[in-house]
């Protein structure tokens, strides 16, 4: 999907959507994105020279203003591919899409996700990486934080050339992915 509207669009339709996810060993995972979680998981917050995101980066808010100027179209796709950054996010960007959102639950995935086992990581919160092997053979990843508070939810999305974060943890088999409406009809189902 092209465009950084298209891509917005696309992800504000799962947002009304809970993800749930049973494994074998008989844990339930469920989680909802919200419309906020766009701009940090499709990696704009990394597009420091971007003068619209760098005038409510760290600010409270920050999401809502991204997703405003991206309906208003102050942030366009070419000013996504204009930023010095780009680079630095672009597999994480091109490849942000609802679909490879839901294509990951086609594979096993990272319980008790332990930071200890790796050299270095900001994934202090995460407790479960979901992850898929795109193409080009690297590893697709989307982090699910949780606390008491909060319950589980969407922590970030990216990609590592490597199995760095895969190595040494545990992984579990997904059993059953529903992906289940509002209303709590089921929109869609597989059994694994």
């Amino acid at each position: 999907m092209s465009g950084i509207k298209s891509k917005l669009d696309d992800f504000i339709r799962i947002t009304n959507c809970k993800m749930h996810y049973e494994f074998y060993n008989g844990f339930i995972l469920e989680f909802q994105f919200k419309k906020t979680n766009f701009p940090h998981m499709a990696g704009l917050h990394k597009l420091k020279d971007i003068n619209i995101i760098q005038m409510y980066l760290r600010k409270a808010g920050f999401a809502n203003q991204i997703i405003s100027k991206i309906k208003k179209g102050s942030l366009t796709e070419s000013d996504i591919k204009a930023s010095k950054y780009y680079p630095l996010i672009k597999k994480r960007y091109e490849e942000f899409s609802a679909e490879n959102l839901f294509s990951l639950s086609y594979s096993d995935v990272i319980i008790d996700f332990d930071i200890t086992k790796l050299a270095k990581s900001k994934l202090t919160k995460t407790k479960f990486i979901l992850f898929e092997k795109n193409k080009d053979n690297e590893n697709r990843h989307l982090c699910i934080a949780g606390d008491v508070v909060n319950g589980f939810y969407p922590e970030t999305f990216f990609f590592e050339p490597t199995d760095y974060y895969l190595k040494n943890q545990t992984l579990e088999r997904i059993k059953k992915f529903q992906i289940i409406n509002k209303d709590g009809s089921i929109y869609f189902e597989d059994r694994f």
